[in-house]
C-alpha cells in the first residue's frame, strides 16, 4: 500500500509541475504578444474582427458600439464584453466606458495575444 501511495504522489507531482509549466508558458505567450506582434499572429477571421474594433472611437455612444460589434455577452456598468470574439472560444473583447463613451478596447485570446487600444 505504501508503494502505491508513493507512485500516486509522484504522478500527482508530475502532473502538477507539467500543468503549472503549461500555465506559465501560455500566460507569458498571451501577455508578451501585444501591439503589432498581436496583429501579426492573427488569422484572416481575427483580422476581420480587428477591423470591427478599429471602427470604435471616443465620440461613439454605447448604442453605436453595440451596433458596430453586435449585442454584448455581458453589459456591466464600466465595460461590455463579447465572449468568443473573433471566432474563438478562447477569445474575449471588452470595451470600457466612461460617461457613456468608449475609452479603451481590449481583446484577449488566451494563449495567443492581447490587443489593447486607448481611445
Amino acid at each position: 500500500m505504501k508503494r502505491r501511495d508513493a507512485v500516486l504522489l509522484g504522478l500527482g507531482a508530475i502532473v502538477f509541475v507539467l500543468g503549472s509549466s503549461l500555465a506559465v508558458f501560455f500566460g507569458h505567450r498571451t501577455f508578451s504578444t501585444n501591439g503589432e506582434r498581436a496583429v501579426a499572429t492573427m488569422n484572416a477571421e481575427e483580422l476581420t474582427a480587428l477591423r470591427q474594433l478599429l471602427v470604435i472611437d471616443r465620440r461613439m455612444s454605447t448604442e453605436d458600439v453595440y451596433l458596430a460589434l453586435g449585442p454584448p455577452s455581458d453589459d456591466l456598468y464600466v465595460y461590455a464584453k463579447w465572449n468568443g470574439f473573433g471566432g474563438s472560444a478562447l477569445s474575449q473583447a471588452r470595451v470600457y466606458f466612461i460617461g457613456g463613451h468608449p475609452t479603451k478596447v481590449r481583446w484577449m485570446k488566451l494563449g495567443f495575444f492581447v490587443y489593447e487600444r486607448r481611445l
